[in-house]
């Protein structure tokens, strides 16, 4: 791996896909309370719902953390259900004397109920990352212009399970994801993201690493990975995704290849990009800030929507003060991540981001 092309790396959340009428994880809540107000499916889970969105909240005030300031979002939610759906096989459950009373009787028996939700919450979730109109993703294309500019293989770090991004590739922009095609026969490869170190004839223009899985990932018997063209035939309680909030390393690649990367790469890089991501993840935010902390001219830009100045100085006070990093480590670029990739000469504005050493004849 070249270190310039480690100079600029990217980091997408959930907010990168907002434009391409994904939603972010804490919309999806307030779609789920919708479709209990209004959909058969998803009345009768009403009463165990509030009872745990209750129990999230109480958890948070324990802590003096009130209001807005709760850590709930889909991820969270499902994370809790996924919890207590393991009921006896928890470590925990021998310490715990006895259940809530109520819990007991909306979960029902063998937690049944928190079964059917939790699997009810992904065959929904499934349906949000596959939007009827991919071509409001196209903004998305920027990082082929982008990657034109720079003149060297792009890193993008991404923690969402859509197929934006690899709705770029095409003929004259390679995106490699581990796999060299579709279907069983084309297993995940973690060597094709090492391939090229020593100066091949062709390098792709990006490398893209899912660190929390894709929607269109499978396993054979075997545990091997591979993926698909059509999202139809995977079950969306078996699919091959892991939500983040919580994320701890999971002993088994692709996850663990992609976490090792990621801190590979932030260990060089001068600017990160973070777009559409809340620092909701302990553990990539302490990726983050080893790599800030490597150096004093090491920069995070966060592209945010800031509607006037003032914002923007708030969102650079709220991101350090989350990273605990100086200030000074972080830009706030304003606008969303379609408005980003569509800023003109975007590539020298990138550049401009990177503070040049003390000793820089330029």
């Amino acid at each position: 791996m070249s270190s310039r092309s480690t100079d600029i790396i990217f980091l997408l959340g959930a907010g990168a896909s907002v434009d391409a009428d994904i939603p972010m994880s804490a919309a999806m809540i307030g779609q789920i309370e919708d479709l209990m107000k209004k959909h058969e499916d998803w009345t009768p889970f009403t009463e165990l719902y509030n009872h745990v969105k209750t129990a999230i909240h109480y958890s948070s005030g324990l802590k003096g953390v009130f209001g807005d300031r709760v850590p709930y979002n889909i991820e969270t939610l499902v994370n809790t259900l996924y919890e207590l759906e393991r009921n006896e096989e928890h470590p925990l459950y021998p310490f715990i004397a006895s259940w809530n009373s109520r819990f007991v009787a909306l979960a029902q028996s063998d937690f049944a109920e928190i079964r059917k939700f939790r699997r009810l919450i992904l065959r929904e979730l499934k349906r949000w990352m596959s939007p009827d109109d991919t071509s409001k993703g196209d903004y998305y294309k920027g990082f082929a212009t982008l990657q034109k500019d720079l003149n060297f293989p792009l890193h993008v770090f991404s923690l969402n399970y859509d197929r934006c991004v690899e709705r770029v590739a095409d003929r004259d922009f390679n995106v490699e994801t581990g796999f060299d095609g579709h279907g069983p026969d084309n297993l995940w490869d973690w060597e094709r993201f090492e391939q090229g170190e020593g100066g091949p004839d062709e390098l792709p223009q990006m490398y893209l690493y899912k660190i929390h899985g894709s929607i269109n990932w499978k396993r054979n018997d075997g545990k091997n990975l591979y993926c698909v063209e059509q999202t139809e035939n995977v079950a969306h309680d078996a699919m091959e995704i892991i939500f983040g909030r919580d994320f701890k390393l999971e002993a088994a690649d692709p996850y663990l290849f992609y976490a090792y990367q990621f801190r590979r790469c932030t260990l060089s890089a001068k600017l990160i990009v973070s777009i559409g991501y809340s620092f909701a993840d302990d553990h990539i935010n302490k990726m983050i800030i080893q790599g800030l902390n490597r150096d004093e001219s090491r920069r995070l830009m966060v592209v945010s929507y800031c509607p006037d100045k003032e914002a923007c100085i708030k969102k650079r006070a709220e991101v350090s003060g989350i990273l605990g990093v100086d200030k000074d480590h972080v830009i706030v670029a304003e606008g969303t991540a379609k408005t980003f990739f569509e800023k003109k000469d975007l590539g020298q504005y990138l550049r401009e981001s990177i503070p040049q050493p003390n000793d820089s004849p330029f």
